[in-house]
């Protein structure tokens, strides 16, 4: 039996503890170590089947919270952008797909981008990674087109984009007190990010290049990172040249799970950790999930069963289920999470759809907003 008044005030306690800094939410901004790296942040990572043609998209964002109409945020041309595929089922990557940038052309104006893989990785189980050696597997720039390509790379998209993630921010900090402004008077439904552009980076992959002894069932997350040494060549005629291997910056999978789980002192310690190593921070993240429902056993067997370690798993026989099943744009991924941490106390935040429509196939996110498009609506939908 549930005692609802001191429940709810645990799970008050515990949603001002998630939500103590209004930056930060799924993964943006999430860690004092991004905070100020918007090319190496990533904000979400998306796996999914595309049901039109039954391959696996793999796709994250970065470069968050860009206004629409001001100039995009262009990609990283010293950061590594990985996928790492686990299917054996150990947690250690079995494969990458790995996405390089080169510096923007000043005619057109736009980045190139190299997608290499999915290949076994030179160093696996790791913070840290080695550039693959073999040739691009598809080449493209980063304009917001869909480049095509052959053999088990076949589309790529980088550019800019209307963020997917969908969230009542400002209704969860006024309904706790923690922002100002008074009471609460209206019901949630707002989307914080409505009219907010990202960065994001998809690819379309064939499932047959990344099935291995576990069959149908993939186990993804996406890291970025940085060469351990860059030397600046001081000359705009002459690159910087990095050498070294690419260390970990960020990763990301299970959507909120660093903003909610990490406390700020282990937050740069868990971008920088691999999925092997999460049980080093059970015991904190169960700590989080009990002030929220009050039940060490349920939080145990949260932390357990779903959120270490931390990764997307894909079962690529089931291509029409969503999150927890991968995750699609379309799923309202904060209400699963909500109703999953409080033990169905909280049911979610009136926002239940993205503010404008994803597309039907790749890359299958909503063009970016800019000034010419109308304000999205701000009701609740």
């Amino acid at each position: 039996m549930w005692k609802g008044l001191r429940l709810a005030g645990a799970v008050a306690a515990a949603i001002v503890v998630m939500l103590a800094a209004p930056a930060r939410t799924a993964d943006h901004r999430d860690a004092p170590g991004v905070n100020e790296d918007p090319r190496a942040d990533i904000n979400d990572i998306y796996v999914f089947v595309n049901p039109n043609s039954g391959n696996v998209v793999l796709a994250m964002t970065v470069n968050p919270f860009q206004i629409g109409g001001a100039p995009g945020i262009a990609f990283g041309q010293d950061v590594l952008y990985e996928f790492k595929i686990d299917n054996t089922g150990d947690d250690v990557e079995d494969l990458v797909v790995q996405t390089t940038f080169t510096a923007v052309v000043p005619a057109p104006g736009v980045q190139q981008f190299n997608v290499r893989g999915p290949a076994k990785p030179r160093m696996a189980g790791a913070a840290s990674s080695l550039l693959l050696q073999d040739a691009p597997a598809i080449s493209g720039p980063a304009d917001g087109t869909v480049s095509q390509g052959s053999g088990n790379i076949l589309k790529a998209f980088a550019g800019v984009r209307d963020d997917p993630f969908f969230f009542d921010l400002i209704f969860g900090f006024r309904l706790l007190g923690i922002s100002p402004g008074g009471p609460l008077t209206r019901p949630g439904g707002i989307d914080f990010f409505a009219g907010i552009n990202c960065s994001i980076l998809a690819v379309e992959v064939a499932p047959s290049a990344l099935k291995g002894s576990a069959g149908n069932i993939l186990r993804i997350w996406g890291t970025t990172g940085r060469a351990k040494t860059t030397t600046r060549s001081g000359s705009i005629y002459l690159a910087d040249t990095q050498a070294g291997p690419f260390v970990q910056i960020d990763r990301m999978a299970f959507p909120v799970e660093n903003t909610v789980l990490m406390p700020t002192r282990l937050k740069d310690a868990f971008n920088h950790s691999v999925p092997v190593q999460d049980h080093l921070f059970r015991e904190e993240a169960i700590l989080h999930l009990l002030a929220i429902n009050n039940d060490r056993t349920y939080s145990q067997t949260v932390v357990d069963a779903v959120l270490f370690p931390d990764v997307l798993t894909l079962d690529l026989s089931k291509p029409s289920a969503g999150f927890l099943n991968g995750r699609r744009p379309q799923d309202d991924v904060i209400d699963v999470v909500l109703q999953t941490v409080s033990r169905g106390v909280l049911q979610g935040d009136g926002v239940n759809a993205n503010d404008v429509p994803f597309l039907s196939d790749f890359p299958f996110f909503a063009p970016a907003h800019d000034p010419s498009l109308p304000i999205p609506a701000r009701n609740k939908h």
